[in-house]
């Protein structure tokens, strides 16, 4: 895993350095939030550390400006602090978007690598479990809009058809659209390193949606077929073409999600 220490104080990434190292972790260390802002623009990473009080920008503050990078906001961010540390400092790192919040008097610093390691791991799961729900959503609602369609058109008029259908062509289209994040972070994630339990969690991604999203694509599928006998014409044509293939680009990226994930872990 590849961490971001963020701490004004030197010794302190010193050690921190020491212990994520030790831990088999790489590590890249600024000494406020100003510098890890630009680290972060040019190096990918993990997750990141940081103190609570530097100078330029405070830990509260990066967290915010990382939660407002679309490219940075499921990075792990985790607060370790001695000062900090009470309730409303506490309450503050929360909202601004904090996976956790460590007080330095509670752990001990060779504590610090198992509880990063843990804290990521459910952060990750999480993630991919929200990802599950939404991506599982979308193509239930395109799988049920669409049998609205094929059941609605014997007694739809030629313009209120074609509307019909290119409402449930859209619905697949916003099911491929999120597939593609999901691709695009996926890849950026295996340009760097990544934990075995990160890898997974992938591989279980694309072989879950597989299970799960083959079957009301085949009934889509089906139905655009139907469609294009049921009312012939161009335009219904270029629907059900527009619908085939955009049930075959989903499938394409789970498999690519859950074959590559494989791929990359037994490098």
């Amino acid at each position: 895993m590849r961490i971001l220490v963020v701490d004004d104080s030197s010794p302190h990434r010193r050690m921190l350095t020491a212990i994520f190292g030790h831990a088999g972790h790489e590590v890249l260390t600024a000494a406020d939030g100003e510098a890890a802002l630009d680290t972060l623009a040019r190096e990918p990473v993990d997750a990141v550390v940081s103190d609570v009080r530097m100078p330029k920008l405070d830990g509260f503050q990066l967290c915010r400006a990382i939660r407002r990078d679309p490219r940075l906001t499921r990075l792990p961010f985790i607060f370790y602090s001695s000062v900090f540390i009470g309730g409303p400092a506490r309450d503050l790192g929360r909202d601004v978007g904090a996976t956790a919040y460590l007080d330095a008097k509670d752990i001990t610093p060779q504590q610090m690598a198992r509880e990063l390691e843990s804290l990521v791991d459910r952060h990750v799961r999480a993630e991919y479990q929200e990802t599950l729900v939404r991506l599982l959503d979308d193509v239930d609602f395109a799988r049920r809009y669409h049998q609205v369609v094929i059941d609605t058109l014997s007694g739809a008029g030629r313009e209120d058809m074609r509307d019909l259908v290119a409402e449930s062509a859209r619905a697949l289209d916003n099911v491929l659209s999120r597939l593609a994040d999901e691709r695009h972070a996926f890849a950026q994630n295996t340009e760097r390193t990544v934990e075995t339990a990160q890898l997974a969690l992938l591989k279980e991604l694309g072989e879950y949606l597989g299970d799960r999203i083959n079957n009301p694509l085949a009934v889509i599928m089906a139905s655009a077929q139907l469609l294009e006998m049921r009312a012939p014409g161009n335009a219904t044509t270029e629907a059900a073409e527009r619908i085939t293939i955009a049930v075959s680009k989903i499938n394409a990226v789970v498999r690519e999600i859950a074959s590559k994930s494989g791929e990359r872990g037994v490098r």
